[in-house]
């Protein structure tokens, strides 16, 4: 019994630490660069304070989706760079910079932003694809129609961009 005891003492001493150590960007970024091995550039946000919601959960899922989700939940978001990881930008600034292109075939389950053409049957299912998935993208997500071809543009996460390719497929019948 004092055995269990230590071990859930040790859990919920873990749990508070993880919570405590994500009210600033620079620790919770230690936290999860300890987890996942994944270095950040945190340039001017280094000294950021965080806000969580009072019931989040360190301890349930993969520690690079829920840091992640910390940065979007803070208006925050993750932008690969070459191989040495990843730069934390401001949400607003997701135009200024050059999102991952990927295929709609290869569009990776995450909350990772990405850039994706989706090809469409003829201009007409454009104008019609254009309108419904304005309204499944997320708060920061983009869709352009590309002149010359029957095609839209999608910046959005991985996680949208999947949902929006079953949109798509669904158009093209």
């Amino acid at each position: 019994m004092k055995q269990f005891t230590i071990f859930l003492f040790f859990l919920v001493s873990f749990n508070l630490f993880a919570a405590d150590s994500c009210k600033n960007l620079k620790v919770c970024t230690e936290w999860a660069t300890s987890k996942t091995g994944i270095k950040y550039e945190l340039g001017k946000f280094e000294r950021r304070s965080l806000k969580l919601e009072k019931d989040f959960s360190f301890s349930e899922g993969d520690p690079d989706f829920i840091f992640n989700f910390i940065l979007q939940s803070n208006d925050l978001l993750r932008l690969k760079r070459d191989n040495s990881g990843y730069q934390v930008i401001a949400m607003k600034d997701i135009k200024d910079f050059q999102l991952p292109s990927v295929k709609a075939e290869e569009i990776p389950a995450s909350l990772d932003f990405f850039s994706t053409e989706f090809a469409l049957a003829n201009k007409e299912k454009v104008k019609n694809a254009q309108i419904i998935v304005k309204k499944f993208l997320s708060k920061n997500g983009k869709v352009l129609e590309i002149a010359d071809a029957p095609k839209l543009q999608v910046i959005d996460t991985g996680i949208h961009l999947n949902a929006i390719k079953l949109i798509i497929a669904e158009l093209n019948k």
